[in-house]
């Protein structure tokens, strides 16, 4: 089956944070996740969505993604 979108962005980024990685750069996420063909509404829905479920948060300079 195919993970929605948000799931799969929120794959790649756990990826990208490598084992025990706490944070990512945002704008190192959002090449990696445009070059696997990820539009940037689909990436913002996704922060967005794992946002309100507390589960990353964004600093508000919308430079790193931290996993809570």
């Amino acid at each position: 089956r195919c993970p929605r979108p948000s799931e799969a962005i929120f794959g790649i980024l756990r990826e990208l944070g490598g084992p025990g990685g706490r944070s990512v750069p945002l704008p190192h996420a959002l090449q990696v996740l445009g070059a696997r063909g990820f539009t940037p509404a689909q990436v913002s829905d996704a922060l967005g969505e794992y946002e309100r479920l507390n589960v990353l948060q964004v600093n508000p300079g919308r430079s790193s993604i931290t996993f809570v």
